[in-house]
């Protein structure tokens, strides 16, 4: 167990997960002509179905931060999820200056292609494990996943921390200004958001 903690070694198995979830996502991000329906479009498909449970209506604005983009982003991957026929724009029953967003029947198709491939192919990765084991991965990793949304981590505490290691090799000088200060934003490596996408999972 790196450093003798289990934070250390759940840190490691996370950051493998991530690269070897990433490596196909990288491969799929740039639009394939020859593919049937873009990773992008799958990510909105599931952001406007999980928040058709949770909304009266979807709109664009959800939908972004649901994927936790910009709104002009979410505008442009909706945009395209209509173009593919996956998404529809309808008038809003609640306000007739905005539009609302549903499935189509295609949507709905490949949510549920999508849903079934993923299941079966975590099924598969704990294939040879005893069924006490599979549930009570599924028990602490869901709670894991709880505890995670309800404590974000705080990234600017750890643009701090990354200022003062800095400076501290450095002595002050040669950092950045905006290092230096803790400005810049952002997570070093990228975002929580980018690991939660790979397999999305609503």
């Amino acid at each position: 167990m790196e450093n003798g903690t289990i934070g250390s070694t759940i840190d490691v198995a996370l950051f493998r997960l991530r690269r070897i979830w990433a490596r196909p996502l990288r491969a799929r991000r740039a639009a394939d002509p020859h593919r049937p329906v873009q990773m992008s479009n799958v990510m909105v498909v599931h952001a406007v179905h999980k928040l058709d449970l949770e909304l009266p209506e979807v709109t664009v604005g959800a939908v972004a931060e649901q994927l936790d983009v910009d709104p002009s982003t979410a505008s442009r991957l909706v945009n395209d999820a209509i173009g593919a026929g996956l998404v529809v724009r309808e008038e809003s029953e609640i306000d007739a200056r905005r539009a609302r967003l549903t499935l189509s029947a295609a949507g709905r198709r490949v949510l549920e292609v999508v849903v079934r491939y993923r299941r079966s192919y975590l099924d598969a990765l704990m294939a040879d494990w005893d069924r006490a084991d599979r549930e009570a991965f599924a028990r602490l990793l869901t709670r894991f996943a709880e505890a995670a949304a309800a404590r974000p981590a705080d990234y600017a505490a750890l643009d701090r921390s990354i200022a003062e290691a800095l400076a501290e090799v450095s002595g002050g000088a040669g950092a950045p200004e905006e290092t230096r200060d803790g400005g810049g934003g952002g997570m070093a490596g990228g975002g929580p958001g980018e690991a939660a996408r790979s397999l999305p999972s609503r």
